[in-house]
């Protein structure tokens, strides 16, 4: 049986420029609630982020949203699924509690705020720290400029590994590798439903 993890999805607040994106995001919802993980998200109710959401509710699936005060504030009238809200103090807080509270990672397509959040745990595992596992979920061809970027580090001699994480096509296969890349973690580093986000 596998074990039940806290799967921290990076995703944009908006929908991007094909219906593909909320496919996938509503996917990814569905399927985390079905095999009963929990989602630890940015705590949108639009977008991409939104769609992820709200599938996730809708199937019974535990959601810990975290955003700052100042972006919900901004955003009072997004319709968020039931939730958890962490509200937190800036931007930065709310990276490490999500990083913090999460066994592993998943990146949809996103902006500004997506990349800065892939790229916090890439330099986390790059220095060797206790970060889970990262799946970027590639629907059209989105992260490709990003890994080029990446293998374009390593080719000037400014990173040393280009395998921190993994490109997968669709929210199936990137639950499922999740779930096989963590298999090795001891039990205690899981976080239950009752238990508090942490921050590192």
């Amino acid at each position: 049986m596998t074990a039940k993890l806290s799967v921290g999805v990076f995703c944009g607040a908006s929908t991007g420029n094909s219906p593909r994106y909320l496919d996938v995001g509503g996917d990814l919802g569905r399927l985390l609630a079905e095999r009963g993980h929990r989602l630890v998200y940015g705590a949108g109710g639009v977008g991409v982020m939104g769609a992820v959401a709200r599938s996730t509710a809708a199937g019974g699936g535990h959601i810990l949203g975290v955003i700052p005060e100042f972006l919900r504030a901004r955003e009072m009238t997004d319709d968020l699924p039931s939730q958890e809200l962490v509200l937190t103090g800036d931007l930065f807080d709310r990276k490490r509690m999500m990083i913090g509270g999460a066994d592993a990672f998943i990146a949809l397509p996103g902006g500004y705020g997506t990349v800065d959040e892939v790229v916090e745990v890439l330099s986390m595992a790059a220095l060797g720290l206790d970060v889970g596992p990262l799946v970027l979920i590639d629907v059209a061809g989105d992260w490709d400029p990003f890994l080029d970027m990446v293998d374009g580090l390593a080719r000037r001699g400014f990173a040393r590994r280009t395998d921190l994480c993994h490109v997968v096509g669709g929210a199936a296969e990137a639950l499922d590798l999740v779930e096989a890349l963590t298999v090795a973690v001891v039990p205690q580093a899981r976080r239950s439903e009752s238990e508090p986000a942490r921050a590192h």
